[in-house]
């Protein structure tokens, strides 16, 4: 084992995956995801904002995956889901990028875990200009510091507080190339 993995393996003893939440921001069609070894680690045919997201669970050899490679396909192109466990093939791939993951995560995201227990959410939102990560801890409802249930909040964006259909606490998420901090409803 190479040293940055061992590192790795350090850093996220104790944690062998968790809840996966994707979404996007605009119709994306054809969606791969794949992680470092090249393993299918998300798909979706297409996906519609804002709700139209996905929630799963996941595991990964050292709790999240080192990196993320994300794909998508022009919707006018005919591609089929036939690679490797389901991935999407053929059409034009309009969109790849690779973004960092494990590298990312707080360590005090991680003691918090240890410590108070939580479970580890993994969110991916797709923007036209490429992927945003984030990242957080769910508890029981009520007890973060903004009234909701999410601990740790971090990365590139954040999901709005909806409580009974009000938004409570705006969602937000930092444009990929501007860097600008945009605020949704969502």
């Amino acid at each position: 084992m190479s040293a940055e993995d061992e590192a790795l393996k350090r850093k996220f003893r104790g944690l062998k995956g968790g809840q996966l939440r994707v979404d996007s921001l605009f119709i994306v069609r054809g969606l791969n995801i794949f992680d470092e070894h090249g393993w299918l680690f998300f798909s979706a045919a297409g996906m519609t904002p804002p709700r139209g997201n996905f929630i799963g669970s996941y595991g990964a050899e050292f709790g999240v995956p080192k990196f993320l490679r994300v794909e998508w396909r022009d919707p006018a192109s005919e591609y089929r889901a036939e690679g490797r466990d389901g991935a999407f093939l053929g059409g034009a791939v309009i969109a790849n990028h690779t973004i960092p993951v494990a590298s990312r995560i707080p360590d005090a995201l991680l003691e918090g875990k240890r410590r108070n227990g939580g479970g580890f959410r993994l969110k991916i939102r797709i923007h036209p200009d490429g992927p945003l990560i984030g990242w957080d801890l769910e508890r029981g409802q009520g007890t973060a510091p903004d009234g909701s249930k999410f601990h740790h909040a971090g990365g590139d964006f954040q999901e709005a507080y909806i409580y009974n259909g009000k938004v409570l606490r705006k969602g937000w998420y930092t444009h990929p190339r501007s860097g600008e901090r945009i605020e949704t409803d969502f």
